[in-house]
């Protein structure tokens, strides 16, 4: 366990790297493994955003999309090349960012926010809905092309499935550098209390701008992959409601760190599939049944059992089953009898 912990980023990558190559030969389960590190990488922007400075993003799918329709835009109507327009799509992105960040910094926060991240998620919908010279409106876009290094085309799954490894990869070690430098220390003092961050002078304006601006731009690299994993776009992939299970991935695998929430988001993308034995409703009442659970008796997520002995995982979950049941009036009732034998 001492091991795990002194070189937990080597082993997160060689867990990674098994992941991956558990997958790679199955074409069913490479496509798994491809949307599960779509969603991972969304989730990554959740973490930095909620996780990080106590944001309640809500509008993160429309962000995946805003980099889905740039990158298939970009190469179905004006020809450019796969590789130019990822820049493209992670600068977009992150300016709409921006543009959301501005606003949502004008409501106190909790629900308003909630809601404000929510909205402008549904006008980005709309937007691609409706501007039909462009994005195909409610047809969407299909015959996406591949990926190429000169005249090698990257069409298969196999490939796609190492260039979504490769992106993942650096976009965690780029967001695992950025939490550990003093703009991370800034996002976190937002989290613990923005008016005591602001009276040592911290600028939480632009601070929580930036990280909504990060935010998008990973959900913009999420968006280039899922465009060349479907190699269709239409609309209604990008609804706020698919934002609602990026958040509850980061959730689940824990919301507080870039580990729980890739974690999360393998988990949840991994395990609808593993229930397909069920019908429908038993498959969603099973799914909802562990995600409650979990929310239950691990808030901190599922990344909260990692380097931990069988002893020390028992340890916490009676403690957590003590919290949940305890009765607060019987305890505030022997501390009153306490208190009173104490001053008689």
């Amino acid at each position: 366990m001492k091991f795990i912990k002194k070189h937990s980023i080597l082993f997160e990558f060689l867990l990674f790297l098994v992941y991956v190559a558990l997958c790679i030969n199955d074409p069913y389960l490479t496509i798994i493994c491809v949307q599960s590190i779509i969603n991972a990488i969304a989730v990554i922007g959740i973490v930095l955003i909620s996780g990080y400075t106590n944001q309640v993003h809500l509008g993160q799918s429309a962000f995946v999309g805003v980099g889905a329709y740039t990158s298939a835009v970009l190469m179905t109507k004006f020809g450019l090349n796969f590789w130019v327009t990822i820049p493209c799509a992670i600068l977009l992105a992150a300016l709409m960012g921006i543009v959301l960040g501005i606003p949502a910094l004008k409501v106190v926060g909790g629900p308003y926010l909630a809601m404000v991240t929510m909205i402008f998620g549904e006008i980005i919908y709309l937007v691609i809905l409706n501007w039909e010279d462009v994005t195909g409106g409610s047809f969407g876009i299909n015959r996406i092309p591949a990926p190429s290094i000169g005249p090698i085309s990257l069409q298969s799954k196999t490939s796609l499935l190492i260039l979504a490894a490769i992106l993942f990869i650096i976009a965690f070690f780029v967001a695992r550098r950025l939490v550990q430098s003093k703009y991370g220390r800034f996002f976190l003092s937002i989290k613990e209390s923005e008016a005591a961050a602001q009276s040592v002078g911290v600028n939480t304006m632009k601070y929580k701008i930036m990280a909504f601006s990060l935010s998008s731009a990973f959900a913009g690299v999420a968006g280039i992959l899922y465009a060349q994993c479907f190699s269709y776009l239409s609309a209604e992939q990008f609804r706020w409601s698919n934002s609602l299970t990026l958040i509850s991935m980061a959730i689940i695998g824990g919301i507080a760190s870039l580990e729980g929430g890739t974690l999360g988001a393998i988990i949840l993308t991994v395990l609808p599939e593993m229930l397909r034995g069920f019908d429908a409703q038993m498959r969603m009442i099973t799914y909802g049944v562990l995600v409650i659970l979990v929310l239950i008796f691990l808030p901190d997520g599922l990344i909260s059992l990692l380097g931990k002995k069988p002893s020390e995982i028992r340890a916490m979950f009676r403690d957590r089953i003590a919290t949940i049941f305890k009765d607060e009036r019987a305890s505030r009732g022997k501390k009153l009898k306490r208190a009173q034998k104490e001053q008689g």
